[in-house]
């Protein structure tokens, strides 16, 4: 009777660890600012390591936790990076994880443009030890603002020349992640999304955190909601559950909650 209580209290307290992907324009430090980590934390999530990506690989930093229960790994990507040369190096995170906690299942929660990073990663290059994919606010469907981006970008001579000189970061932004604004536009026939969206994906759980604006409409300024529920992509469908939370596209710290909320059903 000891023995069959100890292995089942040993289930009951399975390790996983939660591989955490910032959108465009973020870091690292948006899970921290938006009170995120902190209350993953708080309900023993505990941070393990930082990865950050950089021309010549992988360069991980420990954390003060390494071998906590429940861990938290936070990816650095070049968000303006193409989003092929994005799942690359995500995908070397993701055997970095597998490398260093083999007998642990792996939880990955994207924000915006890094669960659509995620996901590619996962469709091409497999999911080996990945329990989940939980997106929040994600572009999984495109966004009608990469064709503004690329708009702002693609003027005739002397025009380009001028926004060259004068035009400042924003101008200079949108230049670099011309390829990734390409891929990112709504998916139609001929585009990456739309692909994506046709491949086979793995048999693993899909949840999609839905932004709401404040007279009850989905989606948020960046992407419409349509395009952040992955029961939208065809692939996937009705594998993917859905959750309301937040009205604006960036993190905030309710998602700390929801994702606490998330990981508790994930267990169960």
């Amino acid at each position: 009777m000891l023995l069959i209580l100890l292995m089942l209290s040993s289930v009951g307290a399975r390790a996983d660890v939660l591989l955490l992907v910032h959108g465009y324009q973020g870091n690292i430090y948006s899970w921290e600012r938006s009170g995120v980590v902190p209350v993953l934390q708080h309900f023993g999530w505990k941070r393990a390591a930082v990865l950050l990506a950089s021309p010549v690989g992988l360069v991980p930093v420990a954390m003060p936790w390494p071998t906590a229960e429940n861990k938290v790994v936070n990816l650095q990507l070049n968000s303006e990076l193409p989003l092929n040369l994005q799942a690359n190096m995500f995908t070397a995170a993701l055997r970095w994880v597998n490398d260093r906690y083999p007998s642990e299942k792996i939880i990955i929660v994207g924000h915006s443009l890094g669960g659509l990073v995620a996901r590619l990663s996962l469709v091409r290059d497999g999911s080996h030890n990945v329990r989940a994919l939980i997106t929040i606010a994600s572009p999984h469907l495109g966004t009608a603002l990469a064709y503004r981006g690329l708009d702002e970008i693609d003027d005739p001579f002397p025009i380009e020349m001028l926004k060259e000189m004068f035009a400042g970061e924003y101008y200079d932004t949108l230049q670099r992640s011309r390829g990734l604004l390409h891929d990112i536009v709504p998916a139609v026939p001929g585009k990456l999304l739309y692909w994506l969206n046709s491949r086979v994906h793995p048999d693993i759980k899909y949840v999609s955190i839905v932004r709401t604006t404040r007279n009850g409409m989905l989606g948020d300024f960046v992407v419409p909601g349509y395009s952040q529920d992955m029961a939208n992509v065809w692939a996937i469908g009705d594998k993917s559950t859905r959750y309301l939370q937040g009205f604006s596209h960036w993190l905030n710290i309710l998602d700390g909650y929801t994702l606490i909320n998330i990981l508790d059903q994930l267990k169960s």
